[in-house]
């Protein structure tokens, strides 16, 4: 009976041990959250300002970043010489393209939020016809491939 004792006891320090593990865990990310969150709140309404262009420079050295660390990589990889090049200009559109679709949703959520859904809806449409014809003009820039141009009897 003894063993069977201690058998339960063991398995009951193991439950506790673990749990209290999960909770030194959460009880640490708490404070961790705590320490990083406390600051940046005190910073951000102390001097809403400065904070907004913290923020700001803070994304935009991110999305930099980003940039340079993709055409790093794609300086690394060896290029397929038979695929077609891609345009400057169609690279262009593409950012474009993006912008345009940020900046729509981004007014559209503004105007829904002040209740002007009369201007939101138009715009929405008027953004959605846009990256339409960016998209279009942009898949015109691009080079057909090659192997796309043979026939089918030759490739047979």
């Amino acid at each position: 009976m003894s063993r069977e004792i201690r058998s339960v006891v063991r398995s009951w320090g193991l439950l506790a041990q673990r749990l209290g593990l999960f909770l030194l865990l959460v009880a640490a990310s708490a404070a961790v959250g705590a320490a990083i969150a406390w600051p940046l709140w005190l910073f951000a309404t102390s001097a809403r300002s400065a904070y907004t262009a913290f923020a700001l420079i803070l994304a935009a050295c991110g999305i930099v970043s980003a940039v340079v660390r993709a055409a790093l990589r794609r300086r690394r990889i060896p290029r397929d010489t038979t695929a077609p090049r891609r345009s400057g200009v169609s690279g262009f559109l593409g950012v474009l393209q993006a912008l345009i679709l940020l900046c729509g949703v981004y007014l559209a959520c503004v105007l829904f939020f002040h209740g002007m859904w009369v201007f939101g809806v138009p715009l929405l449409l008027m953004c959605g016809v846009l990256l339409f014809l960016l998209g279009l003009a942009r898949r015109a820039l691009k080079p057909s491939s090659r192997r796309g141009i043979m026939p089918k009897i030759m490739k047979e």
